[in-house]
C-alpha cells in the first residue's frame, strides 16, 4: 500500500515519506539512475526519488490508479467517509456481484435484510458506479496489501466490529455499496455511518501581523492544485503500482506546499488588545495577568453568557454559551477567577464553568526562539498550539484513560518533551494501539502524528467525549481539530503524499505534562 520516497536515488538512503496506492504525482522526464531499481529512479514533486517497479508505475492507466477513483480529501475534517460494521460484518467483494451472487454469498434472508435496511436513509454521498467496475473487472490488490483467499466473487467477511474509510459509494442492484481504501467492495446496509464529533477548537488571530488572515479552505487549495497539475503535465501515480509521468520540465520539480487547514466552523478569537475599553461597573480593579490571553472552553451545559448593556453600566443576559465552545480571556474579572470572566468577544462567562489554559513557555526554548510547539495538559484535557509565546489554536482532547498513572503499566499518556517524527494522512493502528478502542478494528485513523513510539496525536471518528480522558494512550482529537493541527505542524506532508517522516530533527515539539 506504500511506495517509499527516498532522499536520493538509492534504497539505502533516508526515507522522506511515501505515496499511497492510487496517488498521482509529477516526476522528472528521465530517470536519475537504475542502481538497485530496474525500472529507474525518478525524482518527484516536490522532492525525493521513487523506484518504478512493483510499487510504482509510469502508466496512468494502471489498474490500481483506475480502481482507486480518488484520493483523500486533505484539510477536510476527515480524509474519507467512514462506516462501522453492523452486527454481522459485511462480505468483501472484489467485483460487482449480481443479485444471484449476493443471495448465494449472504444467504436466503438477504431480501428481508435489504427491505429492513432500505427504511433508514443514508447520509453518505452517492456517486456513479466506477467505470472500472462496470467493465466487469476484478478489483486489484495494491503492492504490499494482504492477499486473501478468493472465493467466487468475494474474499470472506470483514473482521468483527470493523471500521472502514470509503473512497466512493454508489448504487448497484438497488443496493448501496462502498469502495474501501484497501480496494474492497462492501454492502453499506451491513454498516452504519460514523457519527463525527461537531467539536471544534478556537483559532486565535494575530492582530499584530500585518494582513494576517485565517487560512483559506483546504478544499479551495486542493481544487487549485488539481487544475494546475493537470494543466502542467501528466503526473506520477503511486499504485500498487504507482504511476509516474513526465513533468513539464526535466529539471527538479518545484516545491509544493501542504494545503492549509479548513477553518470552516471554527470559532475565530482575537487576543486581548493592549488597551482595553472601559470596563462595566463592578469589574475588579486589576486584571489577572495569568488569565490575559488564555484560551478557555465551556465545560457545563447551559452556561449563561452576559454582555454589557447599551449604557455600559450593567451586564445583561445574552443567551447561552454553547457546551465546549472556545473563548479567549482578557484577564478582567468580577469576583476573581471563580466569578465572571471577560472574553475578547465581549461576553462575560462564569469562571467555574470554564476549563482555562495555563499559558506557559516550553522547556526546550522553542517559545523564546519563536518556533511552533504544542502544549498538552493531561489534567485540563486541553491542547494549545503556540508560535513562540503566542497561542494560535486551542482545543479539548481525550488523553490516556489512566490519567497521571505510569504509562509503562497502564493506559496513561506518556509525559515529557518530544518531537513529531512521522505524519500520516491516515493509517491503521494494530495490536494494542488505538485499534482496540471500543473493540473496533479501525482503518484509516485520520491525521495521525507520532511523537514517541506508538503515541500519536490523531483524529477520532468513533467517539465524541473530548474533554475527558478515554484513549489507550494516544491524544484523541475531534476530526476537524486533527485536520487543522496536521496542516500546521512539521514535517509538512506535500499534497499528493500520504505520509512524511522527520529526517532532520525539525518536527514540531510536543510537550505533555500534568
Amino acid at each position: 500500500m506504500r511506495t517509499w520516497i527516498y532522499v536520493a536515488a538509492d534504497e539505502r538512503s533516508t526515507k522522506l515519506g511515501y505515496l499511497r496506492a492510487g496517488a498521482v504525482v509529477d516526476r522528472a522526464e528521465l530517470p536519475a539512475g537504475t542502481d538497485g531499481c530496474a525500472g529507474g529512479w525518478y525524482r518527484i514533486a516536490p522532492r525525493g526519488y521513487v523506484c518504478v517497479g512493483k510499487g510504482a508505475s509510469l502508466a496512468l492507466e494502471h489498474q490500481v490508479v483506475a480502481a482507486a477513483v480518488r484520493g483523500p480529501r486533505r484539510g477536510a475534517p476527515v480524509p474519507y467517509h467512514y462506516v462501522m460494521s453492523g452486527s454481522r460484518p459485511p462480505h468483501l467483494y472484489f467485483r460487482l456481484p449480481t443479485v444471484e451472487d449476493q443471495r448465494r454469498v449472504e444467504g436466503s434472508t438477504l431480501d428481508v435484510h435489504i427491505a429492513r435496511a432500505a427504511v433508514a436513509p443514508s447520509s453518505l454521498p452517492l456517486d456513479p458506479v466506477p467505470a472500472f467496475l462496470l467493465a466487469g473487472r476484478d478489483l486489484p490488490k495494491p503492492y504490499g496489501a494482504e492477499e486473501k483467499l478468493h472465493f467466487s466473487v468475494h474474499t470472506g467477511r470483514a473482521k468483527e466490529s470493523s471500521a472502514f474509510g470509503l473512497i466512493t459509494t454508489f448504487e448497484w442492484t438497488n443496493r448501496r455499496f462502498g469502495l474501501t481504501t484497501e480496494l474492497d467492495l462492501i454492502p453499506l446496509d451491513r454498516t452504519r455511518p460514523a457519527r463525527l464529533s461537531a467539536m471544534r477548537g478556537v483559532v486565535i488571530k494575530d492582530l499584530d501581523a500585518e494582513g494576517a488572515e485565517v487560512p483559506a479552505s483546504a478544499s479551495d487549495a486542493a481544487s487549485t492544485a488539481s487544475a494546475s497539475s493537470s494543466a502542467a503535465a501528466p503526473a506520477a501515480a503511486s499504485t500498487p503500482a504507482s504511476a509516474a509521468s513526465p513533468a513539464a520540465s526535466a529539471g527538479s520539480p518545484a516545491p509544493a506546499a501542504a494545503p492549509p487547514a479548513d477553518t470552516a466552523g471554527f470559532s475565530i478569537a482575537e487576543p486581548p488588545a493592549d488597551e482595553l475599553p472601559p470596563p462595566p461597573p463592578g469589574t475588579d480593579p486589576r486584571p489577572d495577568p495569568a488569565l490575559k490571553g488564555a484560551p478557555a472552553f465551556v465545560r457545563v451545559h447551559g452556561t449563561s453568557r452576559q454582555r454589557p448593556s447599551a449604557s455600559g453600566r450593567a451586564l445583561v443576559d445574552a443567551g447561552v454559551a454553547p457546551f465546549r465552545s472556545g473563548w479567549v480571556l482578557t484577564g478582567r474579572t468580577r469576583g476573581g477567577v471563580k466569578g465572571l470572566l471577560e472574553t475578547t468577544e465581549g461576553s462575560w462567562l462564569a469562571g467555574d464553568h470554564l476549563v482555562i489554559a495555563e499559558l506557559r513557555k516550553d522547556p526546550q526554548g522553542f517559545a523564546r526562539d519563536g518556533k511552533k510547539w504544542i502544549d498538552i495538559s493531561i489534567r485540563r484535557q486541553m491542547l494549545v498550539a503556540y508560535e513562540g509565546t503566542r497561542p494560535v489554536f486551542a482545543t479539548l482532547i481525550s488523553s490516556g484513560r489512566s490519567g497521571m498513572a505510569d504509562p509503562e503499566e497502564t493506559d496513561a499518556t506518556v509525559r515529557g518533551s518530544f518531537y513529531i517524527h512521522a505524519k500520516h494522512v491516515s493509517t491503521t493502528m494494530d495490536g494494542d494501539d488505538e485499534a482496540s478502542e471500543a473493540a473496533f478494528d479501525l482503518r484509516d485513523v485520520p491525521y495521525t502524528q507520532y511523537f514517541h513510539g506508538g503515541y500519536a496525536l490523531h483524529g477520532a471518528y468513533w467517539h465524541d467525549e473530548f474533554g475527558k480522558a478515554r484513549s489507550h494512550g494516544c491524544i484523541n482529537l475531534a476530526p476537524a481539530d486533527a485536520a487543522w493541527l496536521f496542516e500546521w505542524t512539521e514535517p509538512a506532508v506535500p499534497p499528493e503524499w500520504h505520509g512524511a517522516l522527520n529526517t532532520e530533527g525539525g518536527g514540531t515539539l510536543v510537550y505533555v505534562h500534568g
